[in-house]
This record gives C-alpha cells, structure tokens and sequence, in this order.
C-alpha cells in the first residue's frame, strides 16, 4: 500500500508544479499538459497493479489511474485562470490526439518487423488492447471532462469566487463516476471477468473519490502561486 500511495504524491505533486508554469508561460501550457497526461494514460492503461488495504484481499486497479486522475486537476486550474470557454478548447484539443493516436498504433503493429526486433509479440499485445482503450478513454475522456468544466462553473455561478474546494471536489466527484463507468465498461467488458469488472469499477472511483480529495490544497496552491505571479507590483 506505501508504493501506490507515495506514487500517487508524486504524480499529483508533479502535475502541480508542472501546471505552476503557468505562471511564467500562461494558461495556455496547460493544454499540452493536458494532452500529454492523457496520451500516457492509454498506454499504460492495460497495466493492473495490486492494492493492498487491510482486510480485504490483493485488488487489482488499472496502473493508469495516477495520471490520469491528475487530468481533472488540470483541467480545475485551468477552468479558474482562464474559464470555461479556454478549458473546454483544451479538453476537445485534447480530444483530437486520439485519432492519431489510434490510428499510429494499430499502423505501427502491421508494419513488418525488422529481424533486429524481437519484442513483436509482446508489442501486438501492448498495441492492440491500446486500440480498445484508446476508444474507451475517448468517449469517457469527452463526457466527463465535458461535464466537470460545466459543473465546475455552474456551482461557481452560484457561489462567486468563494469555496474554490466545493467546486472543484464537486464537479470532480460526479464527473469521475462517470469517467469510471464508461471507460471500464468498454475497456473490460468481456476481457475479465464480469465479478472482477464490478470490483474493478468500484474500486477506481473510490481511489479516484481518494485523489480528488488529496488534489484540492495542490488545486490551492497552483492557483494562489499563479496568480500571485500575476500580480502588479506595488515597486
């Protein structure tokens, strides 16, 4: 349990820091970060690590949840910096990789290995369950990001520039669920066992309910860093 846990600080810990230069370089660095988290995640995606919590058995947990929970902290301070409309222009910009991205990988496995390359049978396998992925995590990616930037500043409409940790664990909340049952769904479904599916779905959202949670005083300080940078000053 230390390891998921100590990776867990760090990918969020860096995501932060990566999403401070927006101090110096402007919200729109945050898109391609954005991106980039995304993209990692597919490949990796077909990983299951163990989670081991006391008085349960080994649980297994797509790998892939470290970064791209993160994406929705990306996406919160990018929605406060700049609003609504330039954090709906990176989630679709986003959006866009994934048919290059599916059609690159399932390309690249029908390409004729060279004889120097003996990993052609292990990268068949990694590729084509990408392919599959890479269609589950696009249209989870589009209705749940969708829907945190428009939850996110419909419960800011509501509350005025206050309560920043309401906003952004609440549109986090709902639309982590449903990221969750889409993507197992289609990614899964009919590889493991349907019992095993149930546990795996259930167990995402809970560990991502778990990030969302941890990510809020990073979400705070990101935004405090970046706008004290944006500051006149008084000299």
């Amino acid at each position: 349990m230390l390891y998921p846990f100590l990776a867990l600080i760090a990918t969020i810990g860096t995501t932060a820091i990566l999403c401070s230069s927006a101090r110096f370089w402007g919200h729109q660095i945050l898109g391609p970060i954005l991106a980039g988290s995304v993209v990692t995640s597919i490949f990796i995606a077909g990983k299951l690590g163990t989670l081991e919590l006391p008085g349960f058995a080994p649980l297994a947990i797509t790998v892939s949840i470290l970064i791209y929970s993160s994406t929705f902290l990306i996406t919160d301070v990018l929605s406060e910096l700049a609003g609504a409309k330039a954090a709906q222009r990176a989630v679709l910009g986003t959006a866009l990789c994934y048919p290059l991205v599916l059609l690159t990988s399932q390309l690249s496995v029908n390409w004729t290995p060279s004889p120097l390359f003996e990993g052609q049978v292990a990268f068949e396998e990694v590729m084509t369950f990408a392919g599959r992925v890479t269609i589950a995590s696009l249209v989870s990616y589009l209705i749940s990001q969708t829907f945190d930037v428009w939850a996110f500043h419909a419960i800011k409409a509501r509350t005025g520039e206050a309560k920043l940790w309401l906003r952004n664990n609440g549109s986090t909340m709902v639309s982590q669920g449903i990221d969750t049952l889409i993507f197992y769904g289609i990614a899964f479904f009919g590889i493991i066992p349907f019992e095993a599916l149930i546990q795996l779905t259930l167990l995402g959202y809970g560990l991502k309910m778990v990030i969302a949670l941890i990510d809020t005083p990073f979400v705070y300080a990101v935004i405090w860093f970046v706008k004290r940078g944006q500051q006149p000053s008084n000299g």
